[in-house]
């Protein structure tokens, strides 16, 4: 792929800049900002809806669904960018780039028409319910059950770790629906207002700054219409849903903040010099894992298998921010741990990616998992 940007990306990314300038005064006044320890901890309908105005979510979609029809390396650019200002973006990267582009590319004409002008405005928003209490990264032993019943879905289950869904408009369930089949099969995918009856929803506070929840369905009724790909063959559509969710370039964008700053705070204070050959290591990493993150966007754009450049994205981004973290707190001292303080250094972002930065290899598919998607879809090992 061309490493170079376009005029236009170039313009692009000034634009998110400023864009994501103009709103730090309302983020400022969010006490739940200043403990975001990632930018997918962050939750904030109203920055969500100011991205929808803005035009910067669903960039990838025709415009007739209220996308711009721009390439995913163009939206991983700008996502980048907003990153680098720390905007929260759970709400963005669960409903737009996670869930969004899924239904976009599996979703049935009537369903993509409901609901993608709607995400792209900013006004509706997902969250994820795939994981279990016996299914996290073995994904594939979900029990969570939909019965065909007529011209519907009964879903009984539970579902954990479901980022966002205390404040979402609606769920992205990964159900089976036939249980005799082998388990890689016979899972499908729903989707459904989260205010659907049965379902009640718990939110519990996590390390890493904001939430996460338990989703509790029983007896919940969802529309045959609301299937989402095959029915039985929701393992395929799932795996691809993964794929656009490991594409981490707004973590790339906000490490990117942490190391400029961190290098500015040691020159301020005269120990930079001690420090090049560690700064310089972390920034080689940080370049390697943005174009980890570019080359799995454009597989993307080109239709072609994205699997193990995404996990490679997303293992790259996890280890980084871990091994960030720990520098900075060890060259900083004690003052690398001021969490939260407007006056601290880097206004107390390393104390927040130190706590939040423990669960990056586990989230969102964990480093062994990853390690085998890439073994074998990748380098086509047994």
């Amino acid at each position: 792929m061309d490493l170079a940007l376009t005029d236009e990306q170039i313009a692009l990314r000034r634009d998110a800049a400023s864009f994501a300038e103009a709103l730090r005064p309302q983020l400022e006044a969010d006490p739940e900002w200043r403990r975001q320890g990632m930018l997918s901890d962050g939750d904030s309908r109203e920055v969500t809806l100011e991205l929808g105005r803005g035009g910067w979510i669903g960039m990838t979609w025709p415009e007739e669904l209220g996308g711009r029809g721009l390439s995913h390396v163009d939206a991983a650019l700008v996502e980048e960018v907003l990153g680098y200002h720390w905007l929260p973006l759970s709400l963005y990267l669960l409903s737009y780039r996670t869930i969004g582009c899924a239904l976009e590319r599996f979703g049935s004409q009537e369903l993509k028409e409901q609901l993608l002008p709607p995400i792209a405005r900013g006004e509706l928003t997902f969250c994820q319910g795939f994981s279990e209490p016996g299914a996290g990264s073995d994904l594939a032993s979900l029990t969570t059950r939909a019965v065909r019943d007529a011209d519907r879905f009964v879903v009984d289950g539970h579902k954990i770790w479901t980022s966002s869904a205390w404040i979402a408009d609606w769920i992205y369930l990964a159900v089976r629906t036939d249980p005799a089949e082998p388990r890689h099969r016979g899972i499908s995918v729903l989707v459904t207002p989260i205010d659907t009856p049965g379902i009640e929803v718990r939110r519990f506070p996590v390390l890493g700054g904001g939430y996460l929840c338990e989703v509790f369905l029983d007896g919940v009724e969802i529309p045959a219409g609301n299937l989402v790909g095959e029915l039985n063959r929701g393992w395929d559509v799932l795996m691809q849903t993964l794929d656009f969710e490991r594409i981490t370039a707004e973590k790339l964008g906000g490490l990117a903040w942490i190391l400029d700053g961190l290098e500015r705070r040691l020159s301020a204070t005269g120990r930079v010099e001690n420090a090049w050959e560690r700064i310089g290591r972390l920034r080689g990493e940080l370049a390697a894992a943005r174009l980890l993150s570019l080359r799995a966007a454009g597989l993307l754009d080109r239709g072609e298998p994205a699997s193990a450049a995404s996990a490679m994205s997303k293992l790259a981004g996890a280890r980084l921010a871990q091994r960030l973290a720990r520098e900075a707190v060890d060259l900083l001292g004690l003052e690398g741990l001021l969490d939260g303080s407007v006056t601290g250094p880097l206004e107390g972002k390393i104390g927040g990616l130190y706590r939040a930065s423990v669960g990056s290899t586990i989230s969102g598919g964990s480093a062994e998992i990853l390690q085998l998607v890439i073994a074998r879809r990748g380098l086509g090992l047994p």
